[in-house]
C-alpha cells in the first residue's frame, strides 16, 4: 500500500469528524438550557471558574497518588471517571463560549458603530475556540487527559469573559449618563 492510499482516508475521515464535532457543539448548545444570569437575563460564562478544580484532579501528582495508594483497579477507575469529568467540564466550556458569542452579538447589535476589525476578531476567536476544543474533545476521546490544551481553552473564555463584562460596564455606563443627560433637560 502507498503512502497516499492511507492519507487521503485518514483526512477525510479526521474531517468528518470535525464537522460532526462542530454540528453536534452547536446542536446541544441549543437544546440546553442556556444559563442565565440573575442580574439581567444575559447569558452568561459559568464554568470556565472551576478550572483550578479541574486542574487538580487531572494533574500528574494526583494520578502518581492513586497509582501509588490505590488497588489497580480503583485508579483505573478513578482515571476514567476523571476523564467523564474532563469531557462535562469542556462541554461547560462550549456552553460558556456559546453564551458570551451571544452576547457579545447583542452587544455589536446595540453598538452604534461596530468595526469590520471587531467583527474579523471575532470570528477569529471563534474558529480559534472551535479546532481547540475539537482537539481537545479528540484527545479526551483517545484517553489522553490534554491540561495544557484544556488550560488554554479555559483562558481563551476567561479572557472572553472578562471582554464582555467590560463592554457590559460600558454600556451601563452610556446609558446611565443618558438617562441622567435627559432628566437634566
Amino acid at each position: 500500500m502507498n503512502e497516499p492510499s492511507i492519507v487521503i482516508p485518514l483526512a477525510i475521515a479526521l474531517s468528518g469528524l470535525l464537522l460532526w464535532l462542530l454540528i453536534s457543539g452547536r446542536k446541544s448548545s441549543r437544546m440546553g438550557a442556556p444559563s442565565y444570569s440573575s442580574l439581567d437575563g444575559l447569558p452568561t460564562a459559568k464554568h470556565y471558574g472551576y478550572f483550578p478544580q479541574i486542574r487538580q484532579a487531572l494533574s500528574e501528582e494526583d494520578a502518581q497518588f492513586l497509582r501509588e495508594n490505590a488497588p489497580p483497579h480503583v485508579a483505573k477507575r478513578a482515571l476514567r471517571e476523571r476523564r467523564a469529568v474532563a469531557r462535562g467540564f469542556l462541554k461547560g466550556l462550549h456552553e460558556d463560549f456559546s453564551n458570551l458569542a451571544r452576547l457579545g452579538r447583542m452587544i455589536a447589535a446595540l453598538s452604534p458603530e461596530v468595526s469590520h476589525q471587531q467583527e474579523t476578531e471575532r470570528l477569529i476567536l471563534s474558529l480559534k475556540f472551535q479546532v481547540l476544543y475539537s482537539l481537545v474533545w479528540l484527545r479526551l476521546a483517545a484517553g489522553n487527559l490534554p491540561l495544557e490544551q484544556l488550560e488554554h481553552l479555559t483562558g481563551l473564555v476567561g479572557r472572553l469573559a472578562t471582554r464582555m463584562d467590560a463592554a457590559m460596564a460600558e454600556i451601563s455606563a452610556l446609558s446611565a449618563g443618558q438617562i441622567q443627560g435627559g432628566l437634566g433637560a
